[in-house]
């Protein structure tokens, strides 16, 4: 309250904080019906003033009832010139911690600051003899009630105080301020150490309630009320009431949780979480995992006896890759249920689009996945993906994937007559009319049918993302996945074993005859070696073959087949043609070359010495002086050697 132009005024700003009236009562008030006169209006850093004489008498009377006669409140009071703000105050009530780690609430830290800077208004006015003498006219006998109607006349608005108006008690207050500082202006329920009497007052009792409150069954606040006040009968202590449970539980609920709903539930609802962003490119980070397709399929099954039963309650498992760039769904499988070779065909299909996709096979940088089968498939994982990370077990949190689930179930499953809903721990008006379901059972499709549906949704999804997903690729810093270790992973493995031919090798393959070759030399080596062959069932133009233990390994590819009439021979024709002439020419050189290399450390070894070994004469019957000639020739040899080796002992090193 403040006089204005010599017009009683009441700050807008206050009397709506204070809920004498509303925002919106003022602007009615004020702006269209004027029932209230604005003598100031608002700007930055000045609140708007209204008249007060101008406003209704309920506004009137609401103002009276929180601040006392505002014509008082107005006039000049002497104690309020003396009144500082304190930075130490506030940073003492801000930072007050009470027993359960909380502060203080804030309207009690404002009136607790009031409380102190009047009290420090109130020391300055007794320090300054000149100040008390004006302030009380010389009349010491009522000091204490002097400065007590000086407090009590304060503008509330401006210093929200709860001092006592009784002039003792201030006194009193006054005295306990100066020997105990601010803390003597908490409240005993707000000091720390303070129990207020409770019925829970020491450890073993908190101890006690606590146990009874962490049970993993569950206890209700009943249950655990009568259970601790057995305990408490026995150990005299005061019985307690289930809503002091309910208190108690409030209090402890952090301390409790992990307890009650175990340790997954706490690191995903409880604990810190960490915020990541998606990768800005594809390939980076693959997230994968298994999900109950939210759709029925009726399957007919026949029993022994001949009879015939249908069930309607039947889904599939779909296994999904998903590239976290723009969550594009890069690799999917669909089985019966979650299992090693169900993954291992998921992560196959993903890198086989990448090929699609990107017109090579690469290695994502990163790789994710739950710790299903971890044992078996680490070794997929490690060949695949340049880095493998599994997520922690209930940690659904940190697979990205899991949300893609809610959204892929959204958008496809849920427009379909077949869908079953969001899961079983749903809330009931998240799930379809079970007797919608019930009535329309026999539209549902077969399992093939249901398989076709999903994979059209699949190829939507990619269809829909394709362009943006391509736009963003960049093969830098990714690695490929070449062939051998493509159909090494993911291949399947012929029954039988096969020699190498002429003609290559000769396989049947998916009930089809297959002739591979290699353009691996090497390959020709091991004529007598039995290979078995990896190949991939879609795409069989390749394979591997591998011997027994696998620790031999080339790359096979189908043979083209030529025409035999020149007429009909194309330019791939004579470029296959060519590459098969290439290699020829290049096995007879290499195996040519390396036989002369033998021979030749084979002449060195002592080959040439044939007169030493048969009878052989010349064309005139000679033996022995030709034996001689060659003995005596390489003895002069050896002299001329010597000589040289005295004259000059680093020969042998010059020759090198």
């Amino acid at each position: 309250m403040q006089y204005f132009n010599n017009i009683l005024t009441v700050e807008a700003g206050w009397m709506i904080e204070q809920g004498v009236m509303t925002e919106t009562e003022y602007k009615n008030l004020a702006h269209h019906s004027k029932d209230i006169q604005v003598v100031r209006r608002a700007c930055r850093n000045t609140p708007a003033l209204v008249a007060y004489d101008s406003m209704p008498d309920r506004y009137k009377k609401a103002i009276v009832e929180r601040v006392g006669d505002p014509r008082k409140q107005a006039r000049q009071n002497v104690l309020e010139g003396l009144i500082e703000h304190s930075a130490a105050a506030t940073a003492f009530f801000e930072d007050y911690m009470i027993d359960d780690d909380r502060h203080l609430p804030s309207d009690k830290r404002r009136e607790y600051y009031a409380n102190a800077v009047v009290l420090d208004g109130v020391k300055r006015l007794i320090e300054s003899r000149n100040s008390k003498r004006k302030a009380l006219g010389n009349r010491a006998t009522r000091f204490w009630d002097e400065i007590s109607e000086a407090v009590q006349e304060l503008d509330l608005t401006k210093w929200p105080h709860t001092l006592p108006a009784n002039a003792r008690s201030l006194e009193r207050k006054y005295q306990r301020y100066l020997a105990e500082g601010y803390g003597s202006l908490v409240h005993k329920a707000y000091q720390t150490g303070s129990k207020n009497a409770a019925k829970v007052a020491d450890e073993n009792q908190k101890a006690m309630l606590v146990t009874f409150m962490s049970d993993p069954r569950n206890l209700d606040n009943e249950q655990v009320a009568r259970l601790y006040n057995m305990v408490a009968q026995q150990m005299d202590w005061k019985k307690i009431t289930a809503s002091a449970v309910a208190v108690w539980r409030d209090k402890c609920d952090d301390l409790i949780y992990a307890y009650r709903r175990g340790d997954g539930q706490y690191r995903a609802n409880r604990a810190m979480q960490v915020k990541r962003s998606a990768p800005t490119r594809p390939l980076l980070f693959w997230s994968f995992d298994g999900w109950d397709v939210e759709l029925l399929y009726q399957e007919t099954v026949t029993a022994k006896d001949g009879t015939h039963c249908t069930t309607y309650h039947n889904r599939l498992k779909l296994e999904i890759v998903l590239d976290a760039c723009t969550k594009y769904p890069i690799g999917f499988a669909i089985g019966e249920r979650e299992n090693a070779a169900l993954i291992r065909e998921a992560i196959r299909d993903a890198v086989r689009e990448t090929e699609r996709l990107f017109g090579k096979m690469y290695r994502p940088a990163q790789i994710q996945g739950d710790n299903f089968g971890k044992k078996a498939m680490m070794p997929t994982y490690a060949t695949v993906a340049d880095k493998v990370t599994l997520a922690s077990v209930g940690n659904a949190k940190a697979k990205p994937i899991e949300r893609w689930f809610n959204y892929f179930n959204k958008k496809y499953c849920q427009m379909n007559i077949n869908w079953s809903g969001v899961g079983i721990t749903s809330r009931k008006d998240h799930q379809p009319n079970m007797k919608e379901l019930q009535k329309h059972r026999s539209d549902f499709p077969n399992k093939e049918g249901l398989i076709r549906q999903i994979v059209s949704y699949i190829q939507a999804e990619r269809a829909e993302l394709e362009t943006a997903y391509v736009a963003k690729f960049k093969a830098e810093g990714l690695q490929e996945l070449n062939i051998a270790q493509y159909l090494m992973t993911f291949g399947e493995s012929t029954s039988q074993r096969y020699l190498l031919q002429g003609c290559g090798i000769v396989a049947t393959i998916g009930g089809r005859k297959m002739d591979y070759d290699c353009f691996d030399t090497r390959f020709r080596n091991h004529q007598s070696t039995r290979w078995q062959l990896r190949y991939d069932p879609e795409d069989p133009h390749y394979a591997v073959a591998v011997n027994e233990d696998e620790s031999l390994q080339f790359v096979l590819e189908e043979k083209y087949i030529q025409p035999m009439a020149l007429a009909e021979r194309t330019e791939s024709d004579a470029a296959e043609l060519k590459r098969v002439m290439d290699f020829n020419r290049k096995n007879e050189e290499e195996k040519r070359t390396e036989v002369n290399r033998m021979r030749q450390t084979a002449w060195n070894l002592g080959g040439n010495d044939i007169l030493g070994k048969f009878l052989v004469t010349n064309s005139k019957g000679q033996h022995k002086s030709v034996k001689d000639d060659a003995r005596l020739a390489a003895a002069q040899v050896a002299e001329l050697v010597e000589a040289d080796d005295l004259d000059n002992p680093d020969w042998r090193r010059d020759m090198y």
